[in-house]
């Protein structure tokens, strides 16, 4: 059976949209872990969290197999969508310096690594040049490194030292906005794609919300545009980019075919688009909504 793991902080998020307002279990770990668990795909998930929040766990799968690393105090966030544009969200958070390090012995037969830092201090390069050693294809989503607090408002600033870290990855993840910001000087989508590439990663993919995504593939030389697939309604916006990563890493497992990944993981996308909280369908409902 195919083995991914998730490496990264479990949040204690607030969500408001509109009439919605909840609380739950958040982070990129979290959003992933409910895509792989429902694709039956073997999960771990190597998190921080403190051991007052220890109960958010709960909501993660009882097929993920989770090793926390126990820290003072839980990263919060607050999303907020002021309006029905999944595009538009506003963060407020309160993120202490937790730090994911020497976790190499924690990985076992593992195809992919899975690595989703919410602060530039979760994952650390040296963290990050550890894991290169294992020879496991790495997929790194970027948000991480360029969110920092302004107050307690997450505002973006470029990727200081981001060279190094894009040499040890295999396949780079981003949102639009962060695409323009990533490298502190404004580029086209190909442009910034093809930049990073340079420095590393074998596919530099961008999510563009309603607008579809955007792959270009060092290996091939090649872009690839894949288009949105319209929900039947916009529920909850919050962990659309990993659900997107994990589809893609979980359909990367059958096909080195970058569109084919593309489509599978904008199909998923959609379909947690449609449901409060983390992706709730199968292999089928993103196979049914691909060919739509």
């Amino acid at each position: 059976m195919p083995h991914i793991t998730l490496i990264g902080p479990v949040t204690q998020d607030t969500i408001i949209k509109g009439s919605l307002n909840y609380k739950s279990a958040g982070g990129a770990v979290f959003y992933q872990s409910s895509v792989l668990s429902n694709l039956k795909i073997n999960t771990k998930a190597l998190v921080t969290i403190s051991r007052d929040n220890e109960y958010l766990l709960k909501a993660f799968s009882s097929s993920v197999d989770i090793t926390p690393f126990y820290v003072n105090e839980t990263i919060k966030f607050q999303n907020i969508y002021p309006d029905n544009d999944p595009n538009h969200r506003i963060q407020k958070a309160k993120i202490p310096r937790n730090t994911i390090k020497s976790i190499s012995n924690h990985i076992n037969d593992s195809d992919t690594l899975l690595l989703g830092p919410l602060c530039p201090y979760d994952i650390p390069f040296k963290t990050i040049e550890e894991l290169s050693k294992l020879k496991i294809p790495i997929y790194l989503g970027a948000q991480g490194y360029l969110r920092h607090l302004n107050g307690n408002k997450i505002v973006l600033k470029p990727w200081n030292g981001f060279k190094k870290f894009l040499k040890h990855i295999n396949i780079l993840f981003m949102d639009e906005n962060e695409s323009s910001i990533i490298l502190g000087k404004k580029h086209s989508l190909g442009e910034t794609a093809r930049i990073l590439a340079s420095f590393g990663p074998e596919e530099v993919i961008i999510t563009c919300g309603s607008q579809g995504s955007f792959i270009y593939s060092a290996k091939l030389d090649k872009t690839y545009i894949i288009p949105a697939f319209k929900p039947q309604k916009i529920e909850d916006p919050t962990g659309l980019g990993d659900t997107y990563m994990a589809a893609y890493a979980a359909r990367k497992l059958e096909t080195e075919n970058p569109e084919k990944c593309g489509m599978f993981a904008a199909a998923a996308a959609s379909v947690k688009l449609e449901n409060k909280g983390p992706f709730k369908g199968e292999r089928k409902s993103i196979e049914d909504r691909c060919k739509k």
